[in-house]
């Protein structure tokens, strides 16, 4: 059902239709939003192969990939409040793959590191992380990769500064 414009009722669409957007950047931004959707989706169910959600693995991934940072800093990268934040570090703590360390200069400041075992399941979760996405992308050759790759660069730059 969609709503007609200016008018209360709603007005029944045929199941087989769908819905028309004026813009086709909406279309675009749909077709984008779908895509993403799925390749989570994939990307979900092999990381739970591991024992592991998303968020899970992009806080191992960061800090895998440099180091030790303080929680503000993860949140950042991952564009989280360091309120959610917490909640995944505790489970990955619990997981015994991360533990807290309060910065020896400020005691305010809490870094997240990887554990011994932490920095084991980094390095093997990463190139299978790795074969996931490239399954995802197999459809464009690297060139068309490339130029994909190009372009949402260029809308992340964008985007940051609207």
């Amino acid at each position: 059902m969609l709503f007609s414009l200016g008018v209360t009722r709603l007005k029944y669409v045929a199941v087989h239709k769908r819905p028309f957007f004026a813009s086709y950047s909406t279309s675009l931004w749909v077709r984008f939003l779908r895509f993403s959707l799925q390749s989570h989706k994939k990307l979900e169910g092999d990381l739970e192969k591991l024992g592991l959600t998303p968020p899970q693995f992009y806080v191992l991934a960061t800090i895998g990939y440099a180091g030790r940072l303080p929680f503000g800093e993860i949140g950042a990268k991952m564009m989280v409040t360091v309120s959610n934040l917490t909640g995944i570090v505790d489970r990955l703590e619990d997981k015994k793959l991360v533990s807290r360390q309060r910065d020896a200069i400020d005691r305010r400041v809490v870094h997240v590191v990887l554990t011994d075992k932490g920095a084991k399941l980094y390095k093997s979760t990463i190139p299978q992380f790795e074969r996931s996405v490239s399954e995802i992308f197999t459809t464009l050759d690297k060139p068309k990769q490339k130029e994909l790759a190009g372009l949402l660069r260029k809308l992340n730059q964008e985007s940051s500064t609207i």
